[in-house]
């Protein structure tokens, strides 16, 4: 392990393991790697995000507990955040994350994500920064609703 995100991420996964959610308590969680919960914070958002096929629910009153979900193909929220996040400008590390997911829950195939990879390549794309960015999210957006308005029709 390199750091103390990956340790928290890597108990995290184990404790998951094959189940489709994990309630974990942010402070008790923060107790036990003797760190702040901004840390726990930290790891959570970037670790166990939409991009990364995982939605993150608070419990208000609860103690701090957190609800860890993995999102399978059919979670319509999974989707709906992943086409949120899109509304934004996306890195292109983000971006392959995010055809990785979609690949793994069978939302495209292995050579379609090699294909949009290229097309949302920083060499494909050789923009302003700023610019290449927001070119990529609306690329990814527009492949992501073509293909679940096919998905749609076929269902």
């Amino acid at each position: 392990m390199s750091n103390i995100s990956d340790m928290i991420e890597a108990f995290i996964m184990d404790n998951l393991g094959d189940d489709e959610h994990l309630d974990i308590s942010r402070n008790e969680l923060a107790n036990f790697f003797n760190v702040a919960p901004s840390q726990i914070n930290y790891v959570l958002s970037t670790r166990f995000n939409y991009e990364r096929g995982f939605l993150t629910e608070s419990k208000r009153g609860g103690g701090g507990y957190i609800t860890i979900m993995r999102a399978d193909e059919d979670n319509s929220v999974w989707l709906h955040g992943i086409l949120d996040r899109l509304n934004r400008d996306v890195d292109f590390r983000t971006a392959c994350y995010i055809v990785d997911e979609l690949i793994e829950k069978k939302f495209m195939e292995d050579c379609q994500g090699d294909v949009i990879k290229s097309a949302i390549s920083p060499q494909a794309l050789s923009n302003p920064f700023k610019l290449e960015n927001r070119l990529r999210a609306q690329i990814l957006r527009r492949i992501i609703m073509k293909n679940k308005a096919k998905k749609s029709d076929s269902d």
